[in-house]
């Protein structure tokens, strides 16, 4: 058979559409149209089908509209009335009402369809899911390049966040030198003010000097870079500096405590905290490290989050230092990114998941420093809970006397309940959450295990513990503000620390330490040590 052409009409025979397969032009199709009333007037047939002189017109009644196929007078018929009904069930599943409004908007997809229906004149075999199928045209590779463009823009998001806070801890450094007086200078104003023939008197200076954050306005708006976490709220030490390295607390808050609180002056002076002690190590200590970035909304979703960690191996005994990790990473679809150090033999790695030296007659240092034979990361998808252990919500409500009453409510997800909890530490402790208003008048009305202390950053919250069996709970407090968008960001700064033997569980990164043997022919099991360190950097809620 040989279809000229695919049309919908009125029961005039106004044309609304028309699709040529063949060389007709548009007069042509109209005058045929046209003619098609009066063929069916006169008809005294029960067919949906009529002929003039030169034409055959197939037709099927759709609501106040006719669908059209004008063919040849010897093609098929059978094969005609199917291909109609084919045209027609494509037609009816693309439009809502059949109205001639509806088919204008709808004209694009419909000659679509038309032509996937006819090809040069002759019927494809074809089915109409087959047909709705190519309409959407959907692509694998395009969605591919969707997620490629995507976290293209994560990334570059991430960067202009990182350049932008390194500017602002520049300005910051160069304010702070320019008010804090030079020695030298010090020593000619004192000098200036004494005659030549005397020798000064020593003059002790009753004042020490001003802390590096002790200029800095307070802001509603500023940051906070987070450091090493404490010891638990009440069990402080000297050696134990609060979250704030730079500056001592103004004002401090237990739950427990039922007394009044009290105020405390600015320490004059920055205390250094001290560094973290060094883990012991038996002979081979393996440590993972992974630091997770995250940005999250106040209503609880997750915008990106990526993941940045590393291998490092730490070895005291020089009979251990010719030696081999093996491990198990992640499969290639997890979109992991792996790099080894340069002396490590990439092929090995990428063939066996084995760390070990390109140069076989060579060893580890045994110097007990720890060097780094790995490095991956990993960006998540949004609205992907699988690289963010903390979901924090925040629920404000502004009140009539100028104070916000919030409630935050901390979710841990179940992918690190399961993966990282369950197999390492039950709980994660010490969760600081800072709130960017600096005001004594705060209020925790509600909130178990939670204290909280004034900085001139902000309130800073800290959760005791939340722990795998228990892993969601809330608080809840007032404090003043002019709007809700004076408690945003909100920044979480949270750390687990583990060491288990020589027992490995898949991190985030989707590393998993099976065994550390001898680099020879029989590869003889040593003993080790794996350590594990998970922190937040930059941790916020928009």
């Amino acid at each position: 058979m040989a279809v000229l052409a695919a049309s919908i009409c009125t029961r005039g025979g106004k044309p609304l559409l028309s699709r040529q397969f063949r060389d007709l032009s548009k007069d042509r199709i109209t005058a045929l149209l046209a003619n098609l009333p009066s063929l069916i007037s006169n008809s005294s047939s029960q067919h949906t089908s009529v002929e003039d002189e030169h034409v055959r017109y197939v037709y099927q009644p759709l609501e106040e509209f006719y669908v059209v196929l004008i063919t040849n007078k010897t093609s098929n018929i059978l094969q005609d009335i199917d291909t109609l009904h084919l045209f027609v069930s494509t037609v009816s599943n693309m439009l809502r009402n059949i109205d001639d409004n509806e088919i204008f908007d709808n004209s694009f997809e419909i000659i679509s369809a038309f032509d996937e229906i006819i090809n040069l004149g002759y019927k494809e075999n074809l089915t109409l899911s087959q047909i709705e199928t190519f309409l959407q045209m959907d692509s694998h590779e395009e969605k591919i390049q969707e997620i490629i463009e995507r976290n293209k823009e994560l990334e570059a998001t991430e960067e202009r966040k990182r350049r932008a806070k390194e500017i602002q801890r520049k300005e910051l450094a160069k304010r702070n030198l320019e008010t804090i007086p030079s020695y030298d200078s010090f020593q000619t104003q004192q000098s200036q003010s004494y005659q030549p023939s005397y020798n000064p008197p020593v003059i002790e200076s009753q004042q020490q000097p001003r802390s590096s954050l002790s200029s800095k306005p307070i802001s509603a708006r500023g940051g906070l870079q987070l450091g090493k976490k404490t010891g638990r709220p009440g069990n402080q030490t000297e050696s134990a500096q609060p979250l704030l390295t730079n500056q001592q607390p103004i004002f401090q808050h237990a739950q427990a405590s039922h007394s009044q609180p009290t105020s405390y002056p600015v320490s004059q002076s920055a205390t250094p905290v001290p560094s973290a002690p060094k883990v012991p190590n038996n002979g081979i200590l393996i440590t993972i490290n992974e630091k997770i970035t995250a940005s999250l909304s106040r209503e609880g979703s997750i915008e990106s989050s990526e993941i940045k960690g590393d291998l490092q191996l730490r070895i005291n005994n020089p009979e251990y230092s010719n030696s081999k990790i093996l491990l198990k990473t992640a499969e290639k679809s997890k979109n992991v990114q792996y790099k080894t150090h340069p002396k490590v033999d990439r092929n090995l790695f990428t063939s066996a998941n084995t760390i070990g030296l390109k140069d076989k007659n060579s060893a580890f240092p045994s110097n007990d420093n720890a060097l780094g034979v790995l490095r991956w990361r990993v960006v998540g998808k949004q609205e992907d809970t699988a690289l963010v252990p903390l979901v924090l919500t925040a629920w404000v409500s502004m009140g009539d006397s100028g104070l916000a009453n919030v409630t935050l409510e901390y979710d841990l997800t179940p992918e690190f309940v399961s993966n990282i909890l369950s197999n390492n530490t039950n709980s994660i402790d010490d969760v600081k959450i800072l709130v960017p208003i600096a005001s004594a008048d705060v209020n925790l009305t509600q909130g178990d295990d939670v204290s909280y202390e004034v900085t001139e950053e902000g309130v800073l919250f800290t959760i005791a513990s939340i722990t795998g069996e228990n892993p969601n709970g809330s608080f809840e407090f007032t404090i003043p503000a002019n709007d809700e968008d004076a408690v945003f960001p909100i920044q979480l700064q949270f750390e687990v620390n583990n060491t288990n033997g020589t027992e490995s569980d898949t991190v985030f990164g989707k590393v998993q330490v099976i065994d550390v043997v001898s680099n020879d022919e029989d590869e003889k099991s040593l003993p080790f040590d794996l350590h594990l360190n998970i922190s937040s950097e930059g941790y916020d809620v928009n």
